[in-house]
């Protein structure tokens, strides 16, 4: 599935394993003249006859891609912001969206897979499973100290990144997101906004992702993951009793202040539209408001991001602003 269509979960939104590999006694790709033939190599492993996976992907040319699609595929998170700039690069999307390779970013190979809620466990199996495939027809760099070389010094060992998106409205209402940012931090955990590295938390909602992966097996680096996963979690639920007991009328009144304006506004920014849409996540989950609306407020979040919203076209700002107030009236 997905993970922003039909998304019911409460405050894990979506889970995402993604590994960086490289093919033996071949430059990375900023040291690459030409990026093909490594490119059709990787592909033909993917996509070849003998491919379990064969009938799994598609392969898009990001080079043959219009700025607009990439900008798309960047938000529905199948491809990383950087992968909209540069030559050379591609991706292998399955179709059902629920896994992508990335090729020619900052390493040969980028496996993601990404899902609906709170599944590490189910995730990083699927990962492991397609990497083993590919393995199949390839050759990894990999040395016995140090493990899968990558481009970056920071992702040499497992090369696994693993993260959980969550949704924190409480604990950024009751101003405890920094100590919960510098808690994770002293464990080993990233915290991040919602497009990963150097982005803002819109929405209220937060990558909480590994930082090692040098000296520290998979499973072990998951079992860290979780067990801070699940503290943050039982922190926002105790964030949102204490909302609930202390400031009932006046949550509430946010609640149903943020729903009015999404109602009926003619014109709103991406940012605001999030703001907005995570007060009425929160008022649904908390069963403040009973939301009925088409689609949910994440996919709301989702598909009125400002490539999504324009639907192929090349829009002007003000002109986003009225179609992305227009879809979240039909729908929400």
């Amino acid at each position: 599935m997905i993970w922003y269509k039909d998304n019911n979960s409460d405050i894990a939104v979506s889970t995402r394993i993604r590994l960086a590999r490289n093919l033996d006694k071949t430059p990375f790709p900023n040291a690459l003249g030409d990026t093909k033939e490594v490119t059709e190599r990787i592909k033909n492993a993917v996509l070849s006859s003998n491919s379990t996976l064969a009938k799994d992907f598609d392969f898009i040319d990001l080079d043959q891609t219009p700025a607009i699609r990439k900008q798309e595929m960047a938000e529905k998170h199948l491809i990383s912001p950087d992968m909209c700039g540069g030559k050379g690069r591609s991706v292998l999307v399955s179709k059902d969206e629920t896994m992508s390779i990335m090729l020619m970013e900052e390493d040969h190979i980028r496996l993601q897979i990404i899902q609906s809620g709170y599944a590490l466990d189910e995730a990083y199996k699927t990962a492991s499973r397609v990497d083993d495939v590919i393995e199949e027809s390839l050759t990894y760099a990999f040395d016995n100290e140090f493990g899968y070389l990558t481009a970056c010094p920071t992702n040499t060992g497992t090369g696994m990144r693993a993260s959980v998106m969550l949704h924190l409205p409480a604990l950024t209402m009751t101003e405890n997101i920094n100590r919960v940012i510098s808690s994770a931090g002293s464990l080993g955990i990233e915290v991040r906004g919602l497009y990963g590295e150097g982005t803002k938390a819109y929405g209220c909602l937060y990558q909480i992702s590994n930082r090692s992966t040098l000296g520290i097996s998979e499973e072990k680096s998951l079992e860290r993951l979780k067990s801070t996963v699940d503290r943050i979690v039982d922190m926002e639920n105790k964030a949102r009793e204490a909302l609930k007991t202390n400031s009932a009328d006046a949550l509430a009144d946010k609640v149903y202040r943020s729903y009015g304006i999404l109602k009926y506004a003619r014109n709103m920014s991406s940012a605001e539209a999030k703001s907005l849409l995570s007060d009425v996540m929160l008022g649904a989950d908390m069963g403040i408001l009973s939301f009925k609306g088409k689609v949910t407020p994440l996919e709301c979040m989702v598909m009125t991001e400002p490539a999504l919203i324009c639907g192929g076209e090349e829009l002007k700002p003000e002109d986003r602003d009225r179609k992305r107030a227009e879809f979240i009236r039909g729908n929400i």
